[in-house]
């Protein structure tokens, strides 16, 4: 078995690429007579020619030829491999800040914490559970890697759709409206309203759709937290309205949720980072993992791959150095 060089094949691919002496010396940051003795070393070592050498040009023998192809595949695996094991490393090392809106702690979060410690228990993860009108704050200072909440509103800020958040009614078993496949928006409002304050991003998803179908909210109780309006319902003191990740947010096993239609009430939740934003390998493993806990959906690309002709511009370089 010949054990080549690794040096001298970066070398020749290079060589190969470039057709000059001169050419692969200075991509290389090597000498032309350091490039020279590497093709020579690596021709003793395989036995035969792989370059036709003149004062002018450099091209390659049929041999050349052969193994410029194998071997420029071969390295193209190995850097690909190395930055894999990289990027790993980097997984084990990293730390995520992550911010997010209370329903996802109620559902999502724990189980791409648990599935992460599982997978690279090295990982540093760092949640804040905030109300959604903070986290578009967080994130434009910085003090967050990423958040997980409804679409945001600043211009700088870049969003990755994750799943459409329809709401539901929620109302206390043997409510008579608790045994209703379907329910309207005006059905509802006929009822006591149990809601969360103006502020909130589900009171303004619904302060909207109420305003296009010319109706007013007025609600019996207005409270900060899901749970609060939870226990308000499963005592009876009127009905909620809220998206359905929220639902387990009420804690409760007496309360039952009906679909609500005409209109169909939703809003977006993704991940918001800053535009200019760069997934760090520990970022970057928190969203793959949190994307497996949501149905299929349009999603931007938030980490764009690198051109495989930018990889092997680099290769060469990434090996001999």
């Amino acid at each position: 078995m010949i054990n080549l060089p690794l040096r001298q094949v970066a070398t020749f691919v290079c060589l190969a690429e470039t057709q000059s002496f001169r050419r692969a010396a200075e991509r290389l940051r090597l000498s032309q007579p350091a490039v020279s003795a590497h093709i020579r070393e690596l021709e003793r070592q395989v036995g035969v020619a792989l370059v036709h050498r003149t004062t002018r040009h450099v091209s390659l023998t049929i041999e050349g030829k052969a193994f410029a192809v194998r071997a420029r595949r071969a390295l193209e695996e190995l850097t690909l491999a190395s930055e894999d094991l990289r990027e790993l490393a980097a997984v084990h090392r990293g730390r995520v800040v992550v911010a997010c809106i209370v329903p996802m702690m109620a559902s999502v979060i724990p189980r791409v914490v648990q599935r992460l410690n599982q997978l690279h228990p090295g990982l540093e993860i760092e949640i804040w559970d905030v109300l959604s009108g903070q986290l578009d704050q967080l994130i434009a200072r910085g003090e967050a890697d990423l958040a997980i909440g409804p679409r945001p509103t600043g211009a700088n800020l870049s969003f990755m759709h994750l799943e459409r958040d329809y709401f539901v009614a929620a109302v206390p078993v043997g409510h008579s409206l608790a045994g209703r496949g379907t329910i309207t928006f005006r059905e509802l409002t006929d009822h006591p309203l149990i809601l969360t304050p103006r502020h909130t991003n589900g009171r303004r998803v619904l302060d909207r759709a109420i305003d296009q179908i010319h109706l007013t909210l007025r609600p019996q109780f207005e409270l900060v937290h899901h749970f609060s309006v939870g226990k308000m319902v499963e005592a009876g003191l009127g009905v909620t309205m809220l998206p359905r990740s929220a639902v387990p947010s009420l804690a409760s096993t007496s309360i039952v949720t009906v679909e609500i239609k005409s209109p169909r009430i939703y809003r977006d939740l993704g991940v918001i980072t800053r535009r200019e934003y760069q997934f760090s390998p520990a970022a970057q493993a928190f969203v793959t993992v949190l994307k497996t806990c949501f149905a299929p959906a349009d999603r931007d690309d938030e980490t764009p791959k690198e051109p495989k002709v930018a990889r092997r511009r680099r290769m060469a370089d990434v090996i001999a150095s």
